[in-house]
């Protein structure tokens, strides 16, 4: 499959595009510019492997959880993307992606949702590759390691060292992986995620609004 896959969860921007077994990466800390990074970054890596978003069959994007912002950002620009060029999108949770990542039997992922929380989800995987938890949002004092996991991944770890207070210590610790790109490529190409067309990408947010509308806002303040 030809794809490309982008992601604007955290302060990195994150691009992959596939041709076949061909791969180029873009993978940098841009802080808050990625509204301004992505559609350069990837004409320059259309461009070097001479291929238009034509040629693509569908793009790839993080839906979250992560930033609100970034979320919107990727969820925008794979939407205007695809539509350019007639291509549906996949949509795949960025903690899947570090479970991905981490490639161990069972493996507990948490990254840092801030406001002292965190995301988190328990995973199998390898080829029975499954999601064992469902994904959710919480404080990090309500976060339990099962017994049985081999990893431990994600910056949430990083971020909050308690975590792994008195843990077993064949625990292998990854808390510096974040959604990776190239891990979306793998992830699009095993059928998990279903190809929609633009119109129907949704976000994963997780966590309960945070900020309101406009028209929120004035409701709020009518009532």
């Amino acid at each position: 499959m030809k794809l490309l896959a982008l992601d604007t969860s955290t302060h990195y921007l994150s691009l992959a595009l596939s041709d076949g077994d061909k791969v180029s990466v873009f993978h940098e800390n841009v802080d808050q510019k990625h509204a301004e990074q992505t559609l350069p970054q990837v004409s320059r890596l259309l461009a070097a492997r001479g291929m238009r978003l034509a040629d693509l069959d569908a793009i790839v994007f993080g839906q979250g959880p992560g930033s609100f912002t970034g979320l919107r950002i990727a969820c925008g620009l794979a939407q205007g993307l695809a539509y350019s060029a007639g291509l549906p999108v996949i949509a795949i949770p960025t903690i899947d992606n570090v479970a991905h990542q981490a490639g161990a039997d069972n493996v507990l992922v948490c990254l840092d949702a801030r406001m002292r929380q965190v995301y988190t989800a328990a995973y199998q995987t390898g080829p029975e590759w499954r999601r064992l938890s469902a994904i959710e949002v919480c404080d990090p004092d309500q976060v339990a390691l099962p017994a049985d996991i081999d990893v431990a991944a994600g910056d949430g770890f990083a971020s909050y060292p308690a975590l792994l207070a008195g843990q077993r210590p064949q625990l292998m610790v990854l808390d510096q992986l974040r959604p990776h790109a190239s891990a979306y490529l793998a992830l699009a190409r095993s059928g998990r995620y279903p190809a929609t067309h633009p119109r129907e990408a949704e976000l994963l947010y997780i966590r309960n609004k945070v900020a309101l509308t406009s028209i929120e806002q004035q409701q709020a303040r009518q009532s």
